[in-house]
């Protein structure tokens, strides 16, 4: 960027401070200072003008927006892309070659502008360096109550996770007492980006801690026999349906009802008692006028009412 109309008096390190509201000054790899340049007059006096170079191109436009017709103490900065003109002809023998550390250290200036976690030096990393850990995402006792809830958490342990890179697999140590869930990342990288985001965070009310795995420690914990007979116990029991119990109770308490129709007006130990009196004493006679009589017209004798009655007691 070439400026002009800056004051007179004006520092390097004040025109940095002015040129970084539109990005990220370059800086030069072998002296590591900024590439800036105020230009001077034959007696040493700064004349007003100077050049910044950024490490990206889109700052150029966006101090072009910020800073053109800017005042900076009073002075209003003019501002354009600089233009540079070949001197003679292009000679590629004078060329200076860079050195290996001078591109070591532009490579170094270009990670200023990555969002990546830094790369271990070395072509490939550990294959358990894939791996996340992440603890204190559950407690083993919220599965005795629901098992269900360990496919719930296993499932939105995977959506979270898949934002930061490819999941191959996602383990959760339902007995281990730190509640410890394992993700496996496609790259290293994934798996650095998902430490270093969901470390810290919440989940249903625990905070999480998250490391990479070790390469040696098993979280695996393995179950007594004891445990394994009340965890069968509670599975069973959990496997049962109630609604279909439900169901069964409803239908035989409606047949029952069904099978005979007692009158609002009277009491079902009356009718229990009038039922017995007609069976013992009458022989089934139907001179009871309608008391016990069902809507066939003959004598109710039916055990379901009396059984009905002996249910409703106990």
């Amino acid at each position: 960027m070439y400026l002009a109309g800056l004051p007179p008096d004006i520092t390097k390190d004040e025109f940095v401070q002015v040129m970084s509201k539109g990005g990220i000054i370059m800086r030069d790899p072998q002296t590591e200072e900024h590439k800036i340049k105020l230009y001077k007059d034959k007696e040493g006096n700064l004349k007003g003008d100077g050049l910044c170079c950024y490490l990206k191109r889109e700052s150029v436009q966006l101090a072009l927006r910020l800073l053109d017709e800017a005042e900076i103490r009073g002075y209003k900065l003019h501002v354009e892309v600089a233009k540079f003109q070949l001197k003679g002809e292009y000679d590629a023998s004078k060329k200076k070659k860079k050195c290996k550390d001078y591109k070591k250290k532009l490579s170094q200036q270009q990670k200023q502008l990555d969002w990546r976690p830094e790369k271990k030096d070395g072509a490939a990393r550990m294959r358990h360096e894939r791996i996340v850990i992440i603890r204190n995402m559950f407690h083993p006792k919220d599965f005795e109550e629901d098992p269900l809830v360990l496919n719930e958490i296993r499932e939105d342990l995977r959506t979270e996770c898949e934002k930061f890179g490819q999941v191959k697999k996602v383990l959760i140590f339902d007995r281990h007492p730190d509640g410890v869930a394992s993700v496996s990342f496609k790259e290293a990288t994934e798996a650095d980006l998902c430490k270093l985001t969901l470390n810290g965070r919440w989940f249903g009310g625990r905070q999480l801690s998250a490391e990479t795995w070790d390469g040696v420690t098993d979280y695996q914990v393995e179950e007594t026999a004891r445990e394994r007979e009340e965890r069968l116990k509670v599975w069973g029991s959990f496997l049962e349906d109630p609604d279909s119990k439900e169901q069964q109770t409803t239908s035989d308490s409606d047949s029952t009802t069904s099978s005979v129709k007692i009158p609002e007006s009277s009491q079902p130990s009356k009718v229990n008692d009038a039922s017995k009196e007609d069976v013992n004493d009458e022989g089934h006679k139907k001179e009871n006028n309608g008391e016990g009589i069902n809507e066939d017209g003959a004598p109710s004798t039916d055990s379901s009412l009396a059984g009905s009655d002996a249910e409703a007691d106990t």
